[in-house]
């Protein structure tokens, strides 16, 4: 078999898998494909995202429902957590993008999306402090002084919590503290984004990384 014809088949039968929401047969396809020679890096930007890629478009046009994109990004992470912690042992000082602290806010229990989008940063070569749930503005502005970030990503699902996205950038802004942010999440919009002064606003997970990459070379969010 050559090397194409193994990659092709390799990605007709992930994509088979994720349809299906088979996560031990993906699983399984991701171990065989790293023994076969494919890369962490490779699986993950080439195979896993632009299939993430496609059901973001897919709910955009109503192809599919929110349901179905839950299931199949729930999906995918069952990939990710095989592949990032391979990525994650990669980088180095030299190679690594940036450091980003990463939750959703305060009141919102919420976390699947932001696991995903905490695993797309990381395969996009970042290093990520994922601070998880329901995360108060003072842990946020710890991490990021114990990590020296250069960015906050936080999210949130619900209307009522925009309000901790709110209050976390006031207090960015009241300590002054040189970071870029980005925020994200159902409750909020373009608009929302600008009215608290977020460096920048994701619609979805490769949005953030397309995002993030923006940022860290100095260029503001449309």
């Amino acid at each position: 078999m050559t090397i194409r014809v193994q990659r092709e088949e390799f990605i007709r039968n992930v994509n088979e898998a994720i349809s299906d929401w088979d996560k031990e047969r993906l699983v399984s396809l991701v171990m065989e494909g790293l023994g076969s020679g494919f890369m962490p890096i490779e699986i993950t930007g080439q195979v896993l995202l632009p299939v993430l890629q496609k059901a973001c478009r897919e709910i955009d046009s109503h192809d599919i429902s929110f349901a179905e994109l839950l299931l199949l990004a729930d999906t995918i992470k069952a990939a990710l957590d095989i592949l990032i912690p391979k990525i994650r042992e990669s980088l180095n000082e030299t190679t690594v993008k940036g450091r980003v602290i990463i939750g959703t806010v305060k009141g919102d229990i919420h976390e699947l999306g932001k696991n995903l989008v905490a695993a797309v940063f990381e395969s996009g070569g970042y290093r990520v402090t994922d601070l998880g749930k329901d995360v108060p503005t003072d842990d946020f502005i710890r991490a990021v002084e114990k990590e020296k970030a250069d960015v906050i990503a936080a999210s949130t699902l619900m209307t009522p919590t925009l309000i901790s996205i709110e209050e976390l950038l006031k207090e960015v802004r009241a300590r002054k503290l040189k970071i870029k942010t980005i925020i994200g999440g159902w409750a909020t919009s373009p608009e929302f984004a600008r009215k608290v002064g977020a460096d920048a606003w994701a619609d979805d997970a490769l949005d953030g990384l397309f995002k993030l990459d923006r940022l860290m070379v100095g260029q503001n969010h449309d």
